[in-house]
């Protein structure tokens, strides 16, 4: 599970990677020729066009900052998918913790019975039925 979460991650960090290039490739690539003056005459109205309005201006450093920050974030997930998941849930196949096994092996020494202890670990019956012969007051 913590596997598939640390691709989907890196997938979004990928996909954020690529937009903050493309952003960079399409505002920071092409040098701005210096603006000429022009005399307007003044009966004469001008309308800004739609796409010079839309457009925000990112300056090429900042899209530069934020490309080798993703970069290194990506780099701590991969090496954290490589590591492997860090935590496990009581309930997925092979799953049990260091816990709800010390758990069993308390509950089992008090006399508790191996489906009380299956239930309360969130451990198989048959591990359940284990830890309670090896760990009952023989007696």
């Amino acid at each position: 599970m913590n596997a598939a979460i640390g691709y989907v991650l890196i997938a979004l960090a990928i996909l954020n990677l690529a937009g903050l290039l493309f952003l960079f490739r399409r505002f920071g690539a092409a040098p701005k020729a210096p603006k000429q003056q022009v005399s307007v005459p003044v009966t004469e109205v001008t309308q800004p066009s739609p796409a010079a309005s839309s457009e925000p201006a990112i300056p090429s450093e900042a899209l530069a900052s934020m490309l080798r920050r993703l970069e290194n974030r990506l780099g701590d997930i991969e090496d954290q998918v490589r590591r492997g998941p860090t935590v496990t849930m009581p309930n997925e196949p092979g799953g049990n913790t260091d816990r709800a096994l010390a758990l069993a092996q308390r509950l089992a020494r008090q006399g508790a019975s191996a489906k009380d202890i299956a239930e309360t670990c969130g451990i198989s019956l048959a591990e359940a039925e284990l830890l309670h012969r090896l760990h009952a007051a023989r007696g």
